[in-house]
């Protein structure tokens, strides 16, 4: 399946450089770092686009920061609800008395390995292998009431993909990732869930609010290409 890339706005990539390691003894690049992402993706699933939702949080380490994280993903196929509106008289016709409404999360832990990551550019290859469940409620398309009946299926993704990042600023940066979903195993409900996912967006680093908290507290002179500097003001007092 070849997704057509739209732009979509994701936050990714909010990482802390606070060292939670306080061990001395080992060299620099042996230090852990938490890392804290929002997971923002465009998927298919049987030619219907749908979002993907996604928090995950873990570590970073190496000199490369290699993230290994676990995050929660969910999917509501908002898209097939406005069906019941623009299909229903012609559901009557066709003698259509319902369609399924799948609402699907699950659970992914998640190895980012970065082949580049330097001060203006990170190319990563993230694999990540996940459980979680779908639910199929069949609709009533006359009367947008649930049936009385729901189906369960518990499913287990395997997702490849590729990260590009380019950090423009000490700030922000513009992300992009593309990659391909496999269910290796699922139970009873008769959907693929296999499908491509991507994105475009926005990466926000921490120098972001950091360098405002400096500007509101001490008045410091801040910019996204240089680090905050105090104010001549403040340099002539202390002298």
């Amino acid at each position: 399946m070849v997704a057509v890339c739209l732009l979509s706005l994701s936050l990714l990539t909010l990482q802390s450089d606070t060292i939670v390691s306080a061990d001395t003894s080992h060299p620099p690049h042996f230090r852990i770092r938490p890392a804290f992402n929002l997971d923002f993706r465009d998927s298919f699933l049987e030619q219907q686009h749908v979002n993907v939702w996604g928090i995950n949080a873990g570590i970073e380490f190496g000199p490369k920061r290699h993230q290994l994280t676990i995050g929660y993903y969910w999917i509501n196929y908002a898209t097939y609800l406005r069906l019941i509106d623009w299909r229903r008289d012609a559901a009557r016709r066709i003698n259509l008395t319902y369609y399924t409404r799948t609402d699907l999360w699950f659970i992914s832990t998640q190895y980012w390995w970065n082949l580049i990551n330097n001060k203006r550019w990170m190319v990563s290859f993230p694999v990540e292998l996940g459980s979680g469940v779908a639910y199929a409620i069949p609709l009533n398309l006359t009367k947008d009431n649930p049936i009385d009946r729901s189906r369960r299926s518990f499913f287990v993704p395997l997702q490849v993909g590729a990260y590009a990042q380019w950090k423009a600023t000490r700030w922000v940066g513009i992300t992009a990732q593309i990659g391909y979903r496999v269910s290796v195993f699922q139970t009873d409900i008769d959907q693929n869930f296999n499908g491509s996912y991507y994105s475009i967006g926005i990466s926000i680093y921490p120098a972001l609010p950091t360098d405002i908290w400096r500007w509101v507290r001490k008045g410091d002179r801040i910019s996204p290409i240089h680090p905050p500097k105090a104010r001549q003001s403040d340099k002539k007092q202390t002298q």
